[in-house]
């Protein structure tokens, strides 16, 4: 395709995009990235928690080791035990 010929398909994303950013408000779109990030940050600390319960069950590493590894604080891993 040369750069002078139309590509409808590209044309009607690019539309259906704008729509559909002009739908939010700067407060929703905010909103919008904000609930994602927080979703994955409290995907990453279940992720977490789940690492160090299995690192509890193995007797084998100190309530020290098991903070470092998770990147859990040492409170957060004495609860768990």
């Amino acid at each position: 395709m040369s750069i002078f010929e139309y590509d409808k398909e590209l044309e009607e994303k690019k539309l259906r995009k704008a729509e559909y950013e002009a739908g939010f408000s700067e407060g929703e779109k905010h909103g919008h990235e904000t609930g994602f990030s927080e979703g994955e940050k409290h995907g990453i600390e279940r992720n977490s928690i789940e690492t160090a319960r299995r690192m509890l069950q193995f007797q084998e590493f100190s309530l020290e080791k098991i903070a470092a590894i998770s990147g859990l604080p040492l409170d957060e891993v004495k609860k768990l035990q």
